[in-house]
C-alpha cells in the first residue's frame, strides 16, 4: 500500500489520493513495463514494415496537409470543417506532419512515435490505477502491463493511421490525473489544466467526449459530495464535448454513417450488445483477432445467430448481478464496480454501432481506453482475493505468466501488421468467402470480408502481381458484391491486357451497382480511348465531370479524347476550362495549342505550345508539336531547335524533316 496525503477541498469533503512516486521500486516497475512494451512491438522495427493501403494513404502517403508546412496549411488544419478520412483531429495531423518533416515517408519514424506515446500511456495508466486503487501495486502494475501488451491494443499502435488513438488517450489520461490532483489539493488551477488537456484530447480524436461523465464517476469513487458547485464545474467540459460531438457527427454523416433505416431498432440493440459482450470476452481470451470483423450476412438479417438475440439480456444479467453482489459485499467494492463498469461503458458506447459507422461490427482499437476500466475491476477483485490466500505471491506469478501469453500473441499480431499482404491475408484466413460453383451458376455459402479481398488485390496489382490480384478480385466478382470499384478494378486489368470486351462488361456491372460512380466512368472512358472510340469516351468523361465538377484528371482526359477524336472546337473549349481551373498544368496549353494547329491557327497554336514546353520541358510531344507550329509561322531556326529537342527526348523525328528546315 502507498502512503496517503489528505486534504480538505472547498467542499469540506476529505479526498484521499495516494502518491505513487515515493518508492524507487515503483519506478523500476514502470521501467519494466516500458521494456516489455518495446519487446512486444519489436516486429514493428522490421525493414519489411510498410504503410498499409487501409487509411494510411489518406492520413500520410497521399495527404497534402502533412506535406506542406506553411502558415496557410497550418490554419487549414485547425479549421473545423477540415476533415481527414471523415474525422476532425488537427493535433493528430500536426504530429504526422512533424514526422513527415523529419522523415518524409520512412515508416519507422511514424511507428516509433506511436510506440513511444503508447509506452507513455502505459506509465500514465500505472499512475492512474495506483491513485484509484488506494495504492495497490498489484492493480497498478498489472493494469498498466495489460494495457501495454494486450493483443487487442496492437491495432492502435502498429497501424500508423491510429496515431489518433494513442494521442487522444495520452491527453485523456493526463486530464484525469489533473482532476485527481484537483480533488486532492483543491486548487482551481488543476481543474483548468484538466479542461485544457481534455480539449487537447478532443483535438486529437473526438472519442474523448465522454470525459465529463468520467469525472463524475471519479467524484463518486472518491466519495466527493455532489453539490451545485461540483455540477457547475463540469459545464465547460460538457460544452466542449457537445461542440466536438456535433462537429464529428456532421463530418461522419458525409459518408461513414449507415442510413438509419437500414437496420431496425432491435437489430441495432443486438449489434451493440454483441459488441459489448465480445469486448469483455476478448479482454480475458483474445481469440480470433482480426483487423476487420464484418457484419453477419446482411442479406439474411432475419436469420441472425441466437447469440445476437441473447447478448442484450446477457449484459443486463451480468451488470445487475455484479452490482448486487458488490452492494452486499462492501461499499468500496460497489463503488469500484460502478466506476469500472461505467468507465468501460462510457468509453465504448460511441462505437457500439447503435449508429452504424463503417462496415465493421467491432474493432480491436475500440478497446484501447475502455480496457482500463476492465483491468481495474478484474484486478481489484483478484488483489483482494489473493490477500486472503496463503500464497499471494503465487497469484501474482500465475497472473504474470498469463500476461506473457498475451505478450506472445501481441507480438504475433504486430507481425500481421507488417504490410497490406500480411494484414489482409490474415483477415481472409479468418473471414473467407466460400463459393459453390456449378457451371456459370455461383452460390455464396459464406460471406467473407469483402474489404480484405479488395485491398489485398489492390496491393498485388500495385506490386505487379496481376495474377494474384485477379484471383482476389474474381472471388468478389463471382460473389456479386455490391462495391462498384471491384468490377472497375477488374475492368482496368482486362483493359491492360487489351481484352476490351471483358473490360467493358466489368465496367457495365459496376455502373449497374452505382450509375454515379466517378471512378468507373473515368476508367471506362480511358478504355474507350484505347479502343479509339472517342465519342463514347467523351460521354464518359462528361458524366464523370457532372459527378465531380472541375476534376482536373477528368478534364485532362476529356481534352485528350476530343483532340484524338478530331473534335477540335470542343477540345479548345475544355482546354480553356482546364486552364482556368489549373493554370499551372501544362496539358491545358498542349491540347489547346495542338487543336489550334490542327485548325491551321498556327500563331495561336505556337503561343499555347510555347507555354506548354515552359511548364513541362520533358515532354517530347509538346516539343514536336511546338516545332511544327513554329515551322508554320516561319520561325525556321526555332522550329529546328524544338524538333531536335523532341528527338533528344526520343520522339521519332526523321533527319530528313530536320534537314529540310
Amino acid at each position: 500500500m502507498g502512503s496517503k496525503e489528505k486534504k480538505l477541498t472547498q467542499d469540506s469533503a476529505p479526498i484521499s489520493i495516494p502518491t505513487w512516486y515515493g518508492k524507487s521500486w515503483h519506478w523500476l516497475l514502470m521501467f519494466g513495463i516500458i521494456i516489455l512494451s518495446y519487446l512486444t512491438y519489436s516486429p514493428g522495427f522490421s525493414e519489411e514494415k510498410e504503410f498499409t493501403n487501409w487509411d494510411d494513404p489518406g492520413y500520410v502517403v497521399n495527404q497534402p496537409l502533412i506535406k506542406t508546412q506553411d502558415a496557410d496549411s497550418s490554419a487549414l488544419l485547425w479549421k473545423p470543417s477540415t476533415e481527414v478520412m471523415l474525422n476532425y483531429h488537427p493535433i493528430t495531423m500536426w504530429t504526422l506532419a512533424k514526422n513527415y518533416a523529419s522523415a518524409e515517408l520512412d515508416i519507422q519514424a511514424y511507428f516509433k512515435t506511436n510506440l513511444f506515446i503508447h509506452t507513455l500511456n502505459a506509465v500514465l495508466v500505472f499512475i492512474l490505477l495506483f491513485s484509484l486503487a488506494n495504492g495497490s501495486v498489484f492493480v497498478s502494475f498489472f493494469g498498466a502491463l495489460l494495457f501495454a501488451i494486450h493483443p487487442m491494443h496492437v491495432e492502435s499502435v502498429a497501424w500508423i493511421s491510429e496515431r489518433k488513438d494513442v494521442l487522444y488517450t495520452f491527453f485523456f489520461l493526463l486530464s484525469l490525473l489533473s482532476y485527481l490532483r484537483y480533488l486532492r489539493l483543491g486548487k482551481f488551477t488543476w481543474l483548468l489544466i484538466c479542461l485544457l488537456l481534455f480539449a487537447g484530447s478532443c483535438f486529437s480524436k473526438a472519442m474523448a467526449v465522454p470525459l465529463p461523465f468520467v469525472l463524475i464517476l471519479l467524484d463518486l469513487l472518491k466519495g466527493r459530495a455532489f453539490t451545485w458547485k461540483t455540477i457547475a464545474e463540469k459545464i465547460p467540459f460538457l460544452l466542449i464535448a457537445i461542440w466536438f460531438g456535433l462537429n464529428a457527427l456532421e463530418i461522419q454523416s458525409k459518408g461513414a454513417i449507415t442510413d438509419f433505416d437500414f437496420f431496425t431498432g432491435w437489430q441495432r440493440i443486438m449489434f451493440a450488445s454483441y459488441g459489448f459482450c465480445v469486448y469483455w470476452i476478448k479482454f480475458f481470451v483474445p481469440y480470433g483477432l482480426s483487423a476487420f470483423y464484418p457484419y453477419p450476412n446482411l442479406e439474411k438479417l432475419d436469420e441472425l445467430p441466437f447469440y445476437f438475440q441473447l447478448a442484450p439480456f446477457a449484459i443486463v444479467v451480468f451488470g445487475l448481478s455484479l452490482l448486487l453482489w458488490t452492494w452486499k459485499k462492501k461499499k468500496e467494492a460497489f463503488k469500484i464496480s460502478v466506476f469500472s463498469l461505467g468507465f468501460f461503458t462510457l468509453m465504448v458506447a460511441l462505437v457500439l454501432q447503435f449508429i452504424s459507422v463503417g462496415a465493421a461490427i467491432t474493432a480491436d482499437r475500440y478497446t484501447y481506453i475502455p480496457y482500463i476500466g476492465s483491468a481495474f475491476l478484474v484486478l481489484y477483485f483478484i488483489d483482494n482475493w489473493s490477500l486472503k490466500t496463503r500464497f499471494p505471491y503465487v497469484v501474482s506469478g500465475v497472473f504474470f505468466l498469463y500476461t506473457l501469453l498475451l505478450m506472445k500473441q501481441a507480438y504475433e499480431r504486430t507481425e500481421v501488421w507488417t504490410n497490406s499482404a500480411t494484414l489482409w491475408s490474415d483477415v481472409i484466413e479468418k473471414y473467407p468467402f466460400k463459393l459453390k460453383e456449378n457451371g456459370k451458376e455461383v452460390k455464396v455459402l459464406q460471406t467473407g470480408a469483402e474489404v480484405a479481398y479488395k485491398n489485398r488485390g489492390n496491393y498485388y496489382r500495385e506490386h505487379g502481381d496481376s495474377v494474384s490480384a485477379m484471383r482476389d478480385y474474381s472471388v468478389l466478382v463471382k460473389a456479386r458484391v455490391k462495391d462498384p470499384l471491384i468490377y472497375s478494378n477488374v475492368g482496368n486489368m482486362y483493359a491492360l491486357l487489351n481484352q476490351y470486351d471483358s473490360s467493358l462488361y466489368m465496367y457495365n456491372l459496376a455502373l449497374e451497382r452505382n450509375p454515379k460512380s466517378f471512378d468507373v466512368h473515368l476508367n471506362r472512358g480511358i478504355t474507350f480511348v484505347k479502343m479509339s472510340n472517342y465519342q463514347s469516351a467523351v460521354k464518359d468523361f462528361i458524366m464523370a465531370l457532372k459527378i465531380r465538377p472541375n476534376d482536373v484528371n477528368a478534364l485532362v482526359n476529356l481534352c485528350a479524347a476530343t483532340l484524338n477524336g478530331k473534335m477540335y472546337d470542343k477540345c479548345i473549349s475544355y482546354s480553356v476550362q482546364l486552364e482556368k481551373i489549373a493554370p499551372q498544368r501544362w496539358e491545358s496549353y498542349f491540347y489547346l495549342g495542338t487543336a489550334y494547329v490542327n485548325q491551321a491557327k498556327f500563331k495561336l497554336g505556337a503561343d499555347a505550345l510555347e507555354k506548354a514546353i515552359t511548364l513541362n520541358p520533358n515532354d517530347p510531344y509538346a516539343w514536336y508539336n511546338a516545332g511544327i507550329a513554329q515551322q508554320q509561322i516561319g520561325a525556321t531556326e526555332k522550329a529546328k531547335s524544338y524538333l531536335l529537342k523532341a528527338k533528344a527526348l526520343n520522339y521519332p523525328v526523321s533527319d530528313q524533316v530536320i534537314n529540310s528546315l
